[in-house]
């Protein structure tokens, strides 16, 4: 089989593809033929070596997949070969076979397009995570969403209405429409506040006593795909 691998923190050139022997599924594990594995800003930050708990080198990325069950490993009684299934591995997902732990492998109907799956499972997977779990939001709060048009943040719009929320969202003047037509109220970024680890000392002075803060993303640990050590710095401080 073939898998990506990052050899070395770096940009997009540090990418090595390489082949070897199939996995074989251990104990509670089942091996998945991928169908589909999603590119995300998270994989940039992995390659880059800026991911908090992120893998040292030599590791493959890719945080999500969706495939079919190849092989099932001793001790697994959920899944069977045939069925398709999302998962989200942090890493290892770049892959034509991935041995995933069973409990983490979710059963998917055979119809859906693998693709369309990858492009939904991490994104609202981390809105509903922020939205319940980091900021444990209740009905009738008010949040600001800083990036609100794109793929979190559109899955944060999405799922404010259900979770009760009146919703402010950051975004550039040619997508304060998309945030509007979502139910947010748009600010345009260009022209007022904007996005990234300068907005958040901001952000934070603009909170009532009680309101919450959650960081996520560490946009400004890249640039151009690669490290930026001001970036770093800029954000941490």
């Amino acid at each position: 089989m073939k898998r990506v691998v990052v050899p070395r923190y770096g940009g997009p050139e540090v990418l090595t593809l390489v082949e070897e022997d199939e996995p074989v599924p251990g104990h509670g594990e089942v091996c998945v033929r991928v169908l589909a594995s999603g590119v995300s800003f998270t994989d940039s930050l992995l390659r880059a070596g800026t991911y908090p708990g992120g893998p040292k080198p030599p590791f493959t990325p890719g945080y999500e997949l969706a495939g079919i069950v190849q092989r099932v490993g001793p001790g697994c009684s959920t899944l069977q070969p045939g069925d398709h299934v999302a998962a989200l591995v942090v890493w290892g997902g770049y892959a034509e076979m991935v041995c995933v732990r069973e409990s983490l492998a979710i059963k998917v109907p055979d119809d859906v397009d693998p693709a369309a799956l990858v492009s939904v499972i991490f994104p609202y997977m981390t809105a509903y995570q922020l939205i319940h779990r980091a900021a444990r939001a209740e009905p009738g709060e008010t949040a600001l969403y800083h990036g609100a048009a794109g793929r979190v943040g559109v899955a944060l719009l999405e799922l404010a209405e259900p979770a009760g929320l009146r919703v402010y969202g950051t975004a550039a003047t040619s997508d304060c429409a998309l945030v509007e037509r979502l139910g947010g109220v748009p600010i345009d970024y260009t022209t007022e506040d904007g996005v990234g680890g300068p907005v958040s000392l901001r952000s934070y002075r603009a909170l009532r006593r009680g309101g919450r803060l959650v960081l996520f993303g560490h946009y400004f640990t890249l640039a151009r795909g690669r490290r930026s050590w001001l970036g770093i710095t800029k954000f941490y401080a």
